[in-house]
């Protein structure tokens, strides 16, 4: 649900919002890669272009992200 709310508010594309719920679990590329049939690049650019609309420069901080999303009204 929170990973929900961050990728609607940070317009992320469907791709980008599958990465985001595997990185949000603390997976690396190379197992996003895996599991979603894509490159290891494909990966990378979809991570890096999570972290570019977010604002946030590593997992880390995106994790920390999704645990506090709250909903706004």
């Amino acid at each position: 649900r929170k990973c929900e709310l961050v990728a609607n508010r940070y317009l992320l594309s469907k791709k980008e919002t599958e990465v985001l719920f595997l990185l949000a679990k603390g997976r690396n590329a190379a197992y996003i890669q895996e599991k979603l049939y894509i490159s290891e690049g494909t990966a990378k650019t979809h991570i890096r272009h999570i972290y570019r609309k977010c604002d946030i420069h590593n997992q880390q901080d995106l994790m920390r992200m999704v645990e506090d999303a709250q909903p706004t009204e």
